[in-house]
């Protein structure tokens, strides 16, 4: 079975547009002002530093690259040097939420931008609108969101060179005395902290990996040639802005757009608009990008099981993890919600310092595990470049929580929320149901209280004395062991010209088709103690009768006869989809095989809410028949694990001895899950399975899948429907079935 994965459609050029447009953006255009209110002239010397700091980690990344060529970036790196533990989730954790709040940065710069151009409309208006037109760009698919960042990276850099050159002609040095203003070197130190962040570019472009062509070769040259590009841009312009202005009038107390005032003194009006437009520009660029690493970073931790799996889902049309864009979408918008440019920037910093000395550390770790593993880029100067970028992020570090404590506070509460989550909460989603649980093919669950439950009650609406006898036998199978009972119900509709008296009763009893039902119920009821008297009702209203018989027996399941025995067709007419809706217990689907001695059954398990009620009623049938069960899945997205479908038997054994779950097990790939199960019906007497979470919608009964699959298989089926307020609303799984599809189809 083919592995499901990205579409490499990036080339060096994009590649570098990813790096290059995510670190000019929030430097020169967002965080300008707040660089020369804490620096000073000296801004850009920080911003320099940062640069020359960036590169020693960034050797890390363009080794690592060459030997870890997928999804995930720093976190995949640091997953394989150190195993697939908690510093691998720590280190995920951080950058997940490190890029995602980046991005809050660029929202914000691009709301203040477009109020440049357009003042009537709010700055957070346009930020948050821009957050959604990213999110639909991504979801396209990464193509043409590379497309848009090559057009948009190009005319920014054309910009920023114009600015560069024109500003030359504007420079007075006398503007930046003293360089180093109050409180002076520390001021740029802390600077250079908080502008770190402005060149996780290089590294958001490895989260992407696995969409670049040939990724060993490009993306370290697409590393290298952005960051002395970006570095060169950076500087020259924080210099020069400087210079053509006097820093203490380009500070957030006096305007909200810095450099941009600088281009109004070289050239007027026009200049002023070209730079605001060239904000706009970058600011979209970087959303762009580090949106899309926010997207492909929970993609690949969710394929190492450390997040939900719907996170890992690919859409078949967009190739792109449409859910992993709407939880980073969620956590941008949180972000921009802090407004505090310096805050954001500080804990984001944090976050990517943090995890980018782990990611040095990887390559020692890997160097030492493998140091003669051919390698397409190897780090010089080993191992004095990666040890130099380990003290250099976490003095930045140490530098970035002494001078914002609350930034700090915020990072660790952060922090912990992942630790406490890893622990207590991730063990709780492997046995979650399908998407919400960790696991490619979640774990089994089944309710104990329905197994070991005495006095287990089935209402058995019939209408034909031709399928009596099997929804008779599968209720008392359905019973169990203990003192259970079945309870037959028969509903004759009444004309409405016709009185619901005396002589209509009369004229039941002279039918034949009602004395054989009421005779054969009796005949049961005299042989099995199990089965009750049978319960007759006269109505005008089928599904008000039968709620109405619910309602007084309280049984723990109604077991309904597949529309072809008659029951859907001859009692409720159309029907049954709401008496499936609206009856307030649990429902089963009996559709009648050729054989009628069960002897072995076929479970397939997906871990879906209505599959896990299913197992507890297959082992519940077992235990009272003797059948033999086998547990049946289908594997239809790669499994993550040394062994493959084998470990993923042995995990699903163990799964099943822990819940006294005595079956065998059996695991197939497959493309197709309607098709193996009809395929594996081939050698069974009963199939039992839980209802499609889309049930009665689209004029199917129990789901799509679970009607083909019924009305194929030659042995008997039962699909098993679990009560829930919730899932109980056709409204509710309409938009749920459209969610499901919009996600993965």
């Amino acid at each position: 079975m083919a592995k499901k994965q990205l579409d490499r459609a990036l080339g060096l050029y994009s590649a570098i547009t990813i790096s290059v447009g995510t670190m000019i953006g929030s430097a020169i255009f967002v965080l300008a002002g707040i660089s020369y209110d804490v620096a000073g002239p000296s801004a850009s010397l920080a911003v320099f530093l940062a640069g020359i700091g960036a590169f020693f980690t960034a050797f890390s990344f363009c080794e690592l690259v060459t030997l870890i060529p997928e999804s995930g970036g720093g976190y995949a790196y640091v997953r394989e040097s150190t195993g697939n533990g908690i510093w691998a989730f720590v280190t995920g954790w951080g950058f997940w939420l490190a890029y995602a709040m980046s991005c809050g940065l660029f929202s914000l710069g691009f709301g203040t931008f477009f109020n440049y151009f357009f003042p009537f409309i709010p700055r957070m208006v346009a930020a948050y609108a821009l957050i959604m037109y990213v999110m639909i760009t991504n979801i396209k698919g990464v193509e043409n969101s590379g497309k848009l960042q090559n057009v948009i990276t190009t005319v920014l850099i054309l910009l920023l060179g114009i600015y560069m050159i024109g500003g030359v002609f504007f420079m007075d040095l006398g503007n930046q005395r003293p360089f180093f203003s109050d409180p002076g070197i520390a001021g740029m130190l802390n600077a250079m902290g908080f502008l770190y962040i402005t060149y996780i570019g290089y590294g958001l472009v490895t989260t992407a990996s696995e969409e670049v062509s040939n990724p060993e070769k490009t993306i370290p040259r697409a590393i290298i040639i952005s960051l002395i590009l970006v570095t060169v841009i950076k500087t020259g312009v924080f210099f020069i802005g400087a210079s053509v202005k006097h820093w203490q009038e380009l500070l957030p107390a006096v305007t909200d757009t810095p450099l941009t005032d600088t281009a109004i003194r070289m050239a007027g009006g026009m200049g002023g608009y070209l730079f605001a437009f060239a904000g706009i520009l970058a600011t979209v660029s970087s959303i762009n990008t580090a949106m899309m690493a926010t997207s492909r970073t929970s993609f690949a931790m969710a394929r190492d099981r450390h997040l939900p799996a719907l996170f890992k889902n690919i859409n078949s049309v967009t190739k792109t993890p449409v859910f992993s864009i709407l939880a980073a979408t969620t956590i941008v918008i949180i972000a921009t919600g802090i407004k505090n440019l310096e805050d954001i920037s500080t804990i984001t910093s944090i976050f990517a310092l943090t995890g980018y000395s782990f990611v040095n550390v990887a390559l020692i770790v890997h160097r030492r595990k493998h140091p003669d593993k051919a390698r397409a880029f190897r780090v010089p100067f080993y191992p004095f470049m990666p040890l130099a970028g380990i003290a250099v992020n976490l003095f930045l570090v140490f530098q970035l929580m002494r001078n914002n404590p609350l930034a700090l506070f915020i990072a660790v509460g952060i922090t912990t929320a992942g630790i406490i989550y890893f622990y207590l909460v991730k063990p709780l989603l492997e046995e979650a149901p399908k998407g919400i649980s960790t696991r490619p093919v979640p774990a089994l669950r089944l309710d104990s209280n329905i197994i070991i439950e005495d006095g287990y009650r089935v209402l058995l609406p019939v209408a034909s004395p031709f399928t009596l006898e099997t929804l008779i036998d599968i209720g008392i199978k359905l019973t169990g062991a203990g003192n259970g009972r079945v309870i037959p119900l028969h509903i004759s509709e009444v004309p409405e010209v016709i009185s619901l008296g005396s002589d209509y009763y009369d004229f039941l009893e002279q039918s034949d088709k009602y004395r054989q039902i009421v005779d054969r119920i009796e005949e049961f009821a005299g042989e099995n103690e199990t089965v009750a008297d049978p319960l007759l009702i006269l109505s005008r209203h089928r599904l008000h009768a039968l709620k109405t018989a619910v309602a007084e027996t309280e049984p723990d399941m109604v077991v309904m006869g597949w529309p072809k025995s008659g029951f859907a067709q001859r009692i409720l007419g159309n029907i049954s989809s709401r008496a499936m809706e609206e009856l307030p217990t649990d429902v089963g689907v009996f559709k009648p095989g050729d054989n009628r001695e069960i002897k072995k059954m076929l479970f397939p398990y997906g871990g879906g809410y209505h599959s896990q009620q299913a197992a507890a009623i297959a082992k519940r049938v077992s235990d009272s028949s003797g059948a033999r069960i086998t547990l049946f899945r289908i594997i239809e997205q790669d499994i993550q694990e040394p062994g493959g479908r084998r470990a993923v038997e042995a995990k699903t054994r163990e799964n099943a001895v822990e819940m006294g779950f005595d079956c065998d097990i059996k695991c197939v790939e497959s493309e197709s899950i309607a098709g193996a199960i009809i395929k594996e019906s081939a050698g069974y007497d009963l199939v039992v399975m839980g209802a499609g979470g889309a049930w009665g919608i689209s004029g199917s009964m129990n789901g799509v899948r679970a009607d083909r699959i019924m009305r194929k298989i030659k042995c008997s089926g039962l699909v098993i429907r679990k009560h829930g307020r919730l899932t109980g609303k056709k409204r509710f799984r309409f938009v749920l079935s459209r969610i499901k599809t919009y996600l993965l189809d």
